[in-house]
């Protein structure tokens, strides 16, 4: 059975994303874990911050770093923020590739899907996370799945993409 990770960036709308596409792998015989970056609390990466409190957020950095290493396909659902992504994100990303010895673990030959739920169809916050994870050495789905008020989800779209994803993983 294929082991997935969906991570959202959000505990809003990103959330309920992430779960209603558990809901469907779920019926795709996988086993599938969501998780809410908001539960990973960790202060703004700088090098200062890093230095003198690496300790102190070691345990944090290392669960997460884990469960990003023990799935093979990993869903990010986040929001567009000002044409980007939302800052929880890199952030997270940048603790990662700092505090473990295993990070590329975390990235390296993963297969990811983005997925957004967003004001608008969060196609610049696909393409940003497409860039920073194809830099780290992941496998990025070519479809994304996008949901906002003005353009819910599809689940039969969503259905096809996730199959698409299994299929790579």
């Amino acid at each position: 059975m294929k082991k997935i990770l969906i991570v959202s960036a959000t505990r809003k709308t990103n959330y309920t994303l992430a779960k209603k596409l558990e809901e469907i792998l779920l019926t795709l015989d996988t086993e599938v874990a969501v998780i809410s970056l908001e539960d990973y609390e960790l202060p703004l990466y700088t090098d200062d911050i890093y230095q003198n409190k690496k300790d102190e957020y070691f345990d944090v950095v290392e669960s997460l770093t884990k469960q990003f290493s023990d799935h093979k396909g990993l869903i990010i659902c986040g929001p567009e923020y000002n044409g980007s992504t939302p800052p929880i994100i890199p952030n997270s990303i940048a603790w990662i590739s700092v505090s473990t010895d295993y990070w590329k673990d975390a990235f390296r030959d993963k297969v990811f899907l983005i997925a957004s739920s967003s004001g608008g169809p969060g196609t610049k916050f696909i393409a940003t996370m497409k860039l920073q994870l194809e830099h780290l050495g992941s496998i990025i789905v070519p479809e994304s799945i996008s949901a906002n008020d003005r353009a819910p989800l599809k689940e039969e779209s969503a259905k096809k993409i996730l199959k698409q994803f299994i299929n790579l993983i």
